[in-house]
């Protein structure tokens, strides 16, 4: 073939022929011998291409002959299995450009070889080829094993062969293996060319992830300014801790707590933790979740630390708290959480576009990969703390790390005080940490030159900077009462009938539908706004209901019970204090969900609001004295009533001694 033939062959592309744009090799990793070799080969194909003398030329500067010369420039020009010209590869020592096919008709054929012959078959009998595939990928419903292994996939191809009456002289009968090792060679090939199928033998996670990831435009433009972006996410904790619960008698019982979990939020560009929480719960909830937004925008207080040796590191610290000025009362533009049914609550929509003034990315469901940054942080946490406590659970339930976490909680009196400490050292000295993800430095220290620069956070307006609205949420109720039977105007909500002195002498606002900004997580005082949303002001609830700080959530729990018959309590009773006796009943018996309860209702009771309303407090302190005032009346009471039983007794005790006389 001449030189021009060679160039003007029908069906060539234009980077076929031309060298410039062929794929280089990297000869540094080629031996000695192999590098001479294809330099030479190199040399002369790029001689012969830009006809830079003749053939007897070419073979006397690289020892490279015509015919050779021919084969090598072809094997270039050919095409490899993705749909690029092989260029300069095709010129490696050795170098495979096409499969190999098993020719029959050769001379030089070995017989004790059967290299090729797994391929020949599956060509002959293509049944057979699409049968091991469908088994493999589990394709047609060939077979109701979920994930075929290898071995019984083999059963199956040697029944076909069988079946199919190939001679027992014949591949694969002639074989020490029957073709195994060949079948195990083409299923791992296999495996390869159908990636996102064939992961699904390995679990959903690993199908979903690969169905979901590594595809695509995967740069996505980075996140400069700091509380841009921030990621969310919850993990249960990897241990067990234990509460000091008092019993009826007045005794001190150490009980194990069910694991919990911790929640948290993370700036995406400076890696900064902006705040967490932690829940009791069994499961996450909306109000947890507004609790760990709430503690990243306001200021951040460090904790009283009461373990030995404990301590915040200097160039540690929560960025609320270092960085007063800009990162106080900060807020995000943007939140990425998953699907969870928490973060799918009106309360944490409603709170966040309202409140926060944020947009909402829900990612796609199981897919932590695409939070990787908290994913990340929480398995820094673990391994750098929790795992490394002899109250651990370990990363599952075959980890050597977990030896009798219960045991060594109580044990070493290992308490939920002590996580909370743990927790936020940790936190806080990890954003003094250099940060391999932001170029080995600091995330506060890269907050620091980021608000240096110019690129400064958005900040919550003056006017919504209270703790009480972030767990607030609105909801419509039409005040009750009744002028023919003479009760004044109430609001009934969650079973508890709300009052205060000016609805009582607002009996034009009866049947009329009013909106209540309710704090879900102290529902002793609801604020009321009319129709035309002028405010009316705070109502409390009645009776014993406005003494103890409760959430929504311990009301509902109590009115169930309630209605079931399990706890009862009278109007002179604080339904928190039956119900938490409830639980404690419960948690002495080893009832790990009730001991969460019992500790997170007790919690909840002695917290009391930063920056409550001067007209909220007020109207707490007006029903808890008149509560005190109903007590003292109800203790004076008893006691005349006592009194007059004795008087009655003595009276008659000296009428029966005067008689017997």
């Amino acid at each position: 073939m001449s030189r021009l033939r060679l160039h003007e062959q029908e069906g060539l592309l234009p980077e076929q022929i031309n060298p410039d744009h062929w794929p280089m090799v990297d000869t540094e990793s080629l031996s000695e011998e192999e590098r001479q070799i294809f330099n030479n080969r190199k040399a002369a194909v790029m001689m012969y291409l830009k006809r830079e003398g003749s053939h007897e030329d070419i073979k006397q500067v690289t020892t490279i002959d015509q015919q050779n010369l021919r084969r090598l420039i072809k094997r270039c020009m050919s095409i490899d299995e993705n749909g690029v010209v092989w260029g300069f590869r095709a010129l490696i020592p050795y170098k495979k450009v096409k499969p190999y096919q098993l020719n029959l008709l050769t001379v030089e054929r070995n017989e004790r070889r059967k290299t090729g012959e797994f391929n020949l078959l599956l060509e002959t009998y293509p049944d057979i080829k699409d049968l091991i595939d469908d088994l493999y990928l589990g394709r047609n419903r060939r077979s109701l094993e979920p994930a075929m292994t290898p071995k019984s996939i083999h059963k199956r191809f040697i029944e076909e062969c069988r079946r199919k009456e190939i001679s027992h002289t014949s591949y694969p009968f002639n074989t020490a293996w029957m073709g195994y090792r060949a079948l195990r060679r083409y299923l791992n090939r296999l495996g390869y060319a159908y990636f996102g199928k064939a992961v699904s033998r390995y679990g959903q996670d690993a199908e979903t992830r690969a169905r979901h990831t590594g595809e695509g435009e995967q740069n996505h433009p980075s996140t400069l300014i700091p509380f841009q972006k921030v990621q969310f996410d919850s993990h249960r904790i990897d241990g067990f801790f234990c509460v000091e619960i008092k019993t009826p008698e007045g005794d001190l019982v150490t009980k194990i707590l069910e694991r919990f979990w911790i929640l948290t939020l993370i700036d995406v560009a400076t890696r900064n933790i902006l705040g967490y929480s932690i829940s009791l719960s069994r499961e996450v909830s909306a109000s947890d979740v507004m609790h760990c937004v709430r503690n990243a925008v306001l200021p951040h207080r460090k904790i009283k630390l009461s373990i030995d040796g404990l301590s915040y590191n200097d160039v540690g610290g929560f960025p609320s708290e270092i960085f007063p000025e800009t990162a106080s009362w900060a807020v995000w533009d943007v939140i990425c959480f998953d699907n969870a049914k928490a973060h799918l609550a009106n309360l944490v929509k409603e709170r966040l576009k309202n409140l926060i003034g944020c947009v909402t990315n829900l990612g796609p469901v199981a897919l932590p990969m695409r939070r990787g940054l908290i994913e990340r942080f929480f398995k820094t946490l673990e391994e750098a703390g929790f795992h490394r406590l002899p109250n651990t659970t370990g990363s599952n339930p075959d980890d050597p790390r977990r030896k009798n976490p219960e045991k060594n909680a109580v044990k070493w009196r290992i308490t939920y005080e002590h996580l909370k400490e743990l927790v936020d050292v940790m936190i806080s000295n990890y954003n003094g940490t250099p940060h391999g993800g932001i170029y080995h430095q600091a995330p506060l220290e890269l907050l620091e030159k980021r608000t240096k620069n110019g690129l400064l956070p958005r900040r919550l307006e003056e006017d919504k900077r209270s703790e009480m609205l972030f767990l607030q949420t609105t909801i419509k109720r039409t005040v009750r009462g009744s002028l023919t039977s003479g009760k004044k105007p109430y609001i009934q909500f969650e079973g508890v009938e709300y009052r205060s002195d000016k609805l009582a002498h607002s009996a034009h606002l009866i049947n009329q539908e009013v909106t209540l900004h309710v704090n879900v997580d102290d529902i002793r005082t609801i604020k009321v706004f009319l129709e035309d949303g002028s405010e009316f002001g705070y109502l409390t609830a009645a009776g014993k209901w406005s003494l103890t700080p409760h959430s929504l959530t311990t009301r509902r729990a109590i009115n169930s019970l309630a209605l079931r018959k399990l706890i009862h309590y009278t109007t002179w009773d604080d339904p928190i204090f039956v119900y938490t006796d409830y639980l404690m009943k419960n948690a002495l018996k080893g009832n790990k969900r009730a001991i969460n309860k019992v500790t997170s209702v007790q919690e909840a009771a002695v917290k009391e609001p930063i920056d409550a309303p001067e007209e909220q407090t007020q109207v707490i302190n007006e029903a808890k004295v008149h509560n005190e005032a109903l007590e003292k009346a109800r203790e004076m009471t008893k006691r005349q009533q006592h009194q007059n039983e004795v008087d009655h007794y003595e009276q008659m005790l000296s009428r029966f001694k005067t008689k017997s006389l």
